[in-house]
C-alpha cells in the first residue's frame, strides 16, 4: 500500500505554478479528504501575564519641605480617605523661622507703604526731589519682593492661602500644621511614627488615590502586530481596553508591553497577576484543523480544493489550539482544505521546488 501511495505522488504534478493537480481518483486513493473553513469574525489570543498598576501620579508622597517632628497621625494603614481629610500634624522649627521672617517682612513692608505714600504727596507739592522719590519707590519694590518670596517659601512648605491670609491678618506664627489628604484613595504605607523627627523630603504617609486602573502584559514580539489599540482584554470578572502597546521589544523575553484600561476598576486589587486573554475583531482570519497545515522550511501551508486539483497557500498563523488553528489566508467561507494526507501534497509541493 506504501509502494502504491508513492507511485500515485509521484504522479500528482503542480499545474499553473500554484496548483497541483490532483484526480478524483488520486484523491480517493490517497485518501485525501477535505473540510470546510470556518471564518472567524472575532479571535482570542492566548492567555498572557498580566499585573494591575496604576499611574505614577496617582501614588502620593505625602512629605515635608523642611525638617519637622511628626505631632500626630490620625489615618492608619489600608484606611479610605476622602480628599481634604486630616492626615497628619507637624511641628517645625525651621517653619516658625520662615514665619518670624515672613512677619517681619509684612511689617517692615507696611511701614515702608506708608513712607512712600507720604513721599508721593510731598514730591507732588514740590517739597522732596524727584530722586528722593525714586529712592523711596526701590525701597517699596524691594520690601514687596521680599514679602512675596517669604509668601512663597511658606507656600511651598506646607502653608495653604487660608494659613498666609490668617498670619497676614494676626501677625502671629502658627505653631503646628495640618497636612489634608489631595484627593480620595488608600492609605498605603505609613512610614514615620509619632513623636519622630523627619528629615527634608522624607515620605510620611504614601496613598494610593481613586483613578484609572490598568492592567499591563507583556506579549510576545511575533504577535505584538495582530494586536491593535481598542481590543479587548478579558480576565477574572474584568475587562479592559488596549490604551498603549510599547515599541521596545525586552531582549530576554523577546516580548513587549501592552497596557489596558479596566472597565470599573476602581476596587481591584494593585499589582495582583491576572491570566489575560485578548479578543479582537479580525479580517481574513478562518479556523482550520491542525491536520491542514503544513510546513516547508518554517514557512506554513495548505492546500485549498480546486477544480484541478489543490491550490498551495502560504499562510501566516495567528493562533493555536488544542486541535486548530486561526489562520490568515486568502480564503472564502464556502472553501475547503485538505485535512488528511497532505503529506503527498507536501512530497509533490516540494518536488517542484527541487
Amino acid at each position: 500500500m506504501k509502494i502504491f501511495i508513492s507511485i500515485l505522488a509521484c504522479a500528482i504534478a503542480l499545474f499553473g505554478g500554484n496548483i497541483i493537480k490532483v484526480s478524483q481518483k488520486q484523491q480517493v486513493d490517497l485518501g485525501i479528504k477535505t473540510q470546510e473553513v470556518t471564518k472567524m469574525e472575532t479571535i482570542s489570543l492566548s492567555p498572557y501575564n498580566g499585573v494591575v498598576v496604576l499611574d505614577k501620579k496617582d501614588v502620593i508622597s505625602i512629605s515635608s519641605n523642611l525638617e519637622s517632628v511628626v505631632e500626630n497621625i490620625f489615618v492608619r494603614k489600608f484606611d479610605s480617605i476622602k480628599k481634604g481629610q486630616k492626615l497628619l500634624t507637624l511641628r517645625s522649627n525651621a517653619l516658625l523661622n520662615l514665619q518670624k521672617e515672613y512677619i517681619e517682612a509684612l511689617i517692615t513692608s507696611q511701614n515702608i507703604d506708608k513712607d512712600y505714600e507720604r513721599d508721593l504727596r510731598l514730591q507732588s507739592d514740590g517739597i522732596i526731589s524727584s530722586k528722593k522719590l525714586l529712592i523711596s519707590q526701590k525701597d517699596k519694590q524691594n520690601s514687596d519682593l521680599r514679602v512675596k518670596l517669604g509668601a512663597n517659601q511658606l507656600l511651598s512648605s506646607g502653608f495653604d492661602t487660608s494659613m498666609l491670609a490668617k498670619i497676614q491678618t494676626t501677625h502671629l506664627p502658627i505653631a503646628e500644621i495640618h497636612i489634608f489628604a489631595p484627593r480620595d484613595g488608600v492609605i498605603h504605607k505609613i512610614e514615620a511614627n509619632i513623636g519622630e523627627v523627619i528629615s527634608t523630603g522624607r515620605s510620611i504617609i504614601e496613598m494610593n488615590a481613586d483613578g484609572k486602573r490598568f492592567i499591563e502584559l507583556s506579549v510576545p514580539v511575533n504577535i505584538i502586530e495582530d494586536i491593535s489599540l481598542g481590543d479587548i482584554c478579558s480576565f477574572s470578572t474584568y475587562t479592559a481596553k488596549i490604551t498603549a502597546i510599547g515599541n521596545v521589544v525586552n531582549s530576554s523575553s523577546q516580548s513587549v508591553q501592552v497596557r489596558a484600561l479596566i472597565d470599573n476598576g476602581t476596587d481591584i486589587m494593585i499589582n495582583r497577576i491576572y491570566q489575560v486573554v485578548i479578543s479582537k475583531n479580525i479580517s481574513g482570519a478562518f479556523k482550520i484543523k491542525k491536520s491542514a497545515l503544513v510546513f516547508n522550511e518554517n514557512n506554513a501551508y495548505i492546500f485549498k480544493k480546486v477544480a484541478e486539483g489543490f491550490e498551495v497557500q502560504g499562510v501566516k498563523i495567528i493562533s493555536e489550539g488544542p486541535v486548530c488553528y486561526i489562520i490568515k489566508a486568502d480564503l472564502k467561507e464556502t472553501d475547503e482544505v485538505a485535512v488528511s494526507s497532505t503529506s503527498a501534497l507536501l512530497s509533490a509541493m516540494e518536488s517542484e521546488n527541487e
